[in-house]
Parts: structure tokens; sequence; C-alpha cells
């Protein structure tokens, strides 16, 4: 096995781990919006921290949940010019597709890197649980990192042929 596989075999990993998280946030979603509007509109009980929960937990899914999208290059695309150039053009598109991909990951992880600090440093907490806010952010930035980490995998890995369809 040489250090490509082993590469791709870790990066993959990755993102089913962060795909497991993901999935697991979206159910805590669910079941805690649930029975927050059961309780609170057939018993007058609501779940104290109920919207913070839900809070959290998006900010989990959102950043976790993307990994595999960008690794198995399962993005959006519009395919414009991909039916009037050649084998070559297309995969030089998606090449440059999966750099922009990288470039822009990171540049949105640098851009949240103030506001973490400043969460962090004004101690701020979100407001029902009193869970200090710098939590999220650590949830936050290990999901855009596992996220740039597949973006980077696919900048490295092969493009299929498949009708100018990768």
């Amino acid at each position: 096995m040489g250090p490509a596989s082993r590469r791709t075999r870790v990066i993959a990993a990755v993102a089913q781990a962060q795909t497991g998280l993901a999935m697991a946030a979206a159910g805590v979603i669910v079941a805690s919006t649930t029975a927050d509007v059961v309780l609170r509109y057939g018993f007058g009980k609501p779940i104290h921290g109920a919207y913070d929960v839900v809070e959290c937990m998006l900010a989990l899914f959102v950043f976790h949940g993307l990994s595999a999208v960008f690794l198995s290059r399962s993005n959006i695309t519009i395919d414009l010019v991909d039916h009037f150039v050649g084998l070559g053009a297309r995969r030089a598109l998606v090449r440059f597709g999966d750099l922009v991909q990288v470039l822009a990951l990171a540049l949105i992880a640098w851009a949240m890197i103030s506001p973490a600090i400043q969460a962090y440093d004004y101690g701020d907490r979100k407001l029902e649980l009193g869970l200090p806010l710098w939590v999220v952010w650590v949830f936050v930035f290990t999901g855009i990192a596992g996220t740039i980490l597949s973006a980077i995998g696919a900048l490295l890995s092969p493009v299929a042929d498949a009708g100018g369809a990768h």
C-alpha cells in the first residue's frame, strides 16, 4: 500500500466519521425539537435550553456534514462549457474547481478565527444553557478542518472521465 492509498483511506475515514457526527447532530435536532414542541404545546412544559441545543447541533451538522460532499466532488455543478470542450479541458476545469474550493474553505476558516477568539476572550456563553461559545467554535473548527482535508483529498484524487461528469 503506497502513501497515496494510505492518504486516501485516512481522508475517507475522517469524512465518514464527520458524516456520522453530522447525522447524530441531525438526530438530536429532530428529537429535541419534536420533544420541545410536544411538551410545550401539549403540556405547557417546554424544554429549557432546547433552542441552544438545536443551535449548537446545527453548527456541528453544517461544518461536519460537508466533508463527504467535497471529498466525493458531489457539489452542485453547472456544466455550461463541458459539452464544448475536450476531456483535457474538462479535467482542468475540475482541478480548477477543486483548487478554488480549497482556497474558499481556507478563507472561510481564516475569517472565523477573529470571532472565535473574541468569544473566548469575552467569555461569551449560550443564553439558556450557559455553555461557553468557545466549545461550539472547537466543533466548528474541527469540522472545517476536516472539510478542508476532504477538499484537498479531492484535489489530489484522479478525475473521472464519465461524460464530463466527475
